[in-house]
This record gives structure tokens, sequence and C-alpha cells, in this order.
């Protein structure tokens, strides 16, 4: 009898099934080369649709600006006022990616305003690139600009 011969007859007649180091390295560079390039793309994906909570909470902030101003005749820097979520003197974005400051404008805080939304430290947002601080200000301007920028689609 052979050695194959012998070899399978210890096992009851069954080969032995299962991965040799080879197809197990194999399928381990697959899985690595899979996620170098598929992980970052997937985050900047997720990074993407967080950005809605900045849009949100801008959106937000200038719409109540416009009603303040309409019963007021003045802007306000009060984010309490504004709808916007406040904790411990910050006002933050619903989801909390972003933290949202309203500021005066250039001709002061009577006929202009500026709400900016910068990325929240610790967050996925944080190292969204480019994006980490969007502005929108009375006159509907957006920065960094939408025609250049990624930051607002």
């Amino acid at each position: 009898m052979n050695r194959t011969k012998t070899k399978m007859a210890s096992l009851g007649g069954r080969r032995q099934a299962g991965f040799n180091l080879v197809e197990l390295m194999v399928t381990l560079i697959i899985i690595a080369m899979l996620t170098m390039f598929a992980y970052p793309s997937f985050m900047q994906s997720v990074r993407k649709g967080k950005r809605s909570d900045a849009h949100t909470a801008m959106t937000r902030a200038a719409s109540n600006l416009e009603r303040f101003f309409s019963t007021n005749g003045t802007y306000t820097t009060d984010a309490t006022l504004l709808g916007l979520q406040v904790d411990d003197g910050t006002a933050t974005s619903d989801n909390g990616y972003y933290v949202v400051t309203v500021a005066a404008g250039p001709t002061g805080i009577a006929s202009s305003y500026v709400v900016t939304a910068t990325a929240m430290a610790g967050t996925s947002q944080a190292k969204d690139d480019g994006c980490t601080t969007i502005t929108v200000n009375s006159l509907g301007v957006r920065t960094p600009d939408p025609t250049d920028s990624k930051c607002w689609r």
C-alpha cells in the first residue's frame, strides 16, 4: 500500500478538508485590499450624509433670524431664540455633529448676520476635508462657494 492510501485509510477513507496556508494568505490579501479602498470611500459618504445636520441647523437658524427681524426690526445672536439646541451655552446641530454660532454681519447685528457651523471635535465630521466650517449670511451667500465645493451637495 502506498503512503497516500495508508493516510486516507487512517482517516476512515476521507481526505482532510480545509484551507492551506497559501489559500488563507490570498484571501487575507484580497480582504485587505478591499478594505484599503472601500473603507475611506464609505467614510466619506457617511460624512457627506452627516453634513445635512449642519444644513438643517443653519437653515432653521436663518429662518428664525428672519422671523425675529420681521417682528423686532433687528437680528439677534441669542441661539436660544433661534430654535437651536443649546447645552452649557453652546448651540449645536440636532445630532451634535456641529457647533452653530450666530454673529453680527459686516453691517452690524441690526441689519446683517452670519451663521457658522463648525464640525464638533471628536466626531467623524472633524475629518471632513474642506467642509469642517461652513457659513451662510443674511444675503444667502454660502461659504465655501457652492459652485466650487462639495460642502453643499
